[in-house]
């Protein structure tokens, strides 16, 4: 009989600002910058998990619907499937709104080009494929950071 995949589900956030800028944030327990999210808990959706996640890692509430925007499948040395969702353009006063977690460093917003070479490994990768994602209203479905 075959044994059922258990597998962590993590969440990413896909935030920009009015420029088209996508905002990134330093977790104090690894090193370049990453999407906000976190892990979903029991009982939880994804888009739950996410939405609640930016509002523990931002201060900010999101309120409008979020949209998936792709999906990564990676079995590294922990076996989990990510989902990024676009939470959406912040206007000025809800970045001026921003309070940290300890757990976070700081945040900032860099354009993707610039984003890219700043970010960790595997979330400089699955940037690009959420980027056009977004911009052709379509999911990305990615394994081991690469467009399938």
């Amino acid at each position: 009989m075959k044994q059922q995949a258990s597998k962590d589900i993590v969440v990413a956030a896909f935030i920009t600002d009015s420029e088209g800028r996508v905002l990134l944030v330093e977790a104090s327990h690894k090193d370049g910058w990453i999407f906000p999210g976190g892990y979903v808990e029991k009982g939880e959706s994804p888009s739950a998990a996410c939405t609640r996640e930016v509002e523990a890692e931002l201060g900010v509430r999101i309120d409008s619907p979020i949209k998936l925007l792709s999906v990564d499948y990676c079995d590294s040395t922990e076996e989990y499937v990510m989902f990024i969702f676009d939470c959406g353009t912040l206007s000025d006063e809800q970045i001026r709104m921003i309070k940290l977690p300890p757990s976070l460093r700081r945040f900032t917003f860099l354009a993707p080009e610039e984003a890219q070479p700043a970010m960790r490994r595997h979330s400089s990768r699955r940037l690009m494929p959420t980027v056009a994602a977004r911009d052709k209203t379509g999911i990305a479905y990615m394994e081991h950071e690469e467009v399938f």
